[in-house]
């Protein structure tokens, strides 16, 4: 199979050979700024195009390995057949006195691309979440200060009650809301009564994000399926276009694409999971590509709203699928998300806030006449 020479083809190599950075490389001062010492290896991650990111690991020379060269000052990464210009992305001072302390707070927060993940969950003592509420604000105007993150995603982890406890969310989302300009995303698993999702909505969630699969298998998620399934086909009617979203493990070919297609008619927009360490998974890049393609073909079919969608390291999208399929010089984000630019999110903003009052207030009436 001929596989075109694109950004996705490196990022699949990086992914998988992880990259060889020379002595005399090393220690220049943007790249050390972007090494991440982990237990096991250390992890650097770089932007293509700015809006393209891939996040690897150090590894030693090899033959056809990628290797990281200077060429007139500026880093390039060099494979087997394509080099290309790429940039470092700085560990954020933030990020970076955590991880040195190892606090509780460090092992809660990460940034995929432009998106602030802070990973949230119930706790019963004291009564509340894993992160006290100055916590989560002292990070997240850390990373705005910084400049690093034009988007908070909270991940709430599974909880039994009805509710998920989704209601200890509830001052976090109103002080992120009073305290900063941003958007809110959720991500987690539904409620058993869909008005649960309707109350997010109106607590000031922007964006949902109810995974059908990546998550830990257990009984208990597994039997949650068709759960998950009618919350994202209710939360379409609840949310913005463009704003619920879902993610699939990168599966059999045939059976993800069915999956996409499902899904697009519905107006979902689709991640694509890549395996946490692709060096283990031995997926084809032959796979991706044309899952990509498809993805692309999907939201064009379907006529789906990206503006909501953000660059990710960790998912394909229909958002950044044209970096895996298109010739370096002409890849590019499908769209312009709603967080990079000022006018866009100010516009979105009054729109959003307009939409979600009358969508609590219909949601008010209506159970004020059913007499709930």
């Amino acid at each position: 199979m001929y596989l075109s020479q694109t950004y996705g083809l490196l990022k699949h190599g990086l992914m998988q050979k992880g990259v060889y950075i020379p002595s005399e490389v090393v220690s220049r001062h943007d790249i050390a700024e972007g090494i991440v010492s982990l237990d096991s290896r250390k992890e650097i991650t770089f932007a293509f195009c700015e809006d393209f990111f891939v996040k690897t690991f150090l590894s030693p020379e090899t033959q056809n390995g990628p290797k990281i060269q200077l060429h007139d000052g500026q880093i390039m990464l060099r494979s087997e057949k394509i080099m290309a210009e790429v940039d470092v992305v700085p560990l954020p001072r933030f990020l970076k006195d955590h991880l040195k302390n190892r606090n509780p707070v460090s092992h809660n927060i990460q940034l995929d691309g432009n998106c602030l993940n802070l990973f949230l969950r119930s706790v019963r003592k004291p009564p509340g979440l894993n992160m006290e509420l100055k916590d989560i604000l002292s990070v997240i105007q850390s990373a705005f200060e910084e400049g690093v993150a034009d988007l908070v995603q909270l991940n709430m982890d599974y909880n039994e009650k009805p509710d998920r406890d989704f209601s200890k969310l509830d001052p976090v989302i109103k002080e992120i809301r009073k305290s900063f300009r941003t958007f809110i995303s959720l991500r987690g698993f539904p409620p058993d009564n869909t008005r649960g999702i309707d109350s997010l909505y109106a607590s000031g969630i922007d964006l949902i994000n109810f995974p059908l699969e990546g998550f830990a298998r257990s009984e208990k998620l597994e039997a949650l399926q068709p759960r998950i399934q009618d919350a994202l086909k209710y939360a379409v009617s609840v949310f913005p276009q463009g704003a619920v979203s879902t993610e699939l493990e990168l599966g059999p070919t045939d059976q993800l694409k069915e999956k996409i297609d499902r899904l697009g008619e519905l107006g979902i927009a689709p991640h694509i999971k890549l395996p946490d360490k692709l060096e283990n998974a031995k997926v084809e890049f032959g796979r991706i590509e044309e899952i990509s393609r498809h993805l692309t073909h999907c939201a064009h079919r379907d006529k789906l709203t990206l503006k909501w969608l953000y660059p990710t390291a960790s998912f394909v999208t229909p958002l950044d699928a044209s970096f895996f399929v298109e010739d370096p010089k002409s890849a590019k984000l499908a769209v312009r998300p709603l967080y990079q630019s000022m006018l866009g999110r100010k516009t979105s903003e009054g729109f959003t806030a307009l939409r979600r009052k009358l969508r609590v207030r219909n949601i008010d009436d209506s159970f004020e006449s059913a007499g709930l």
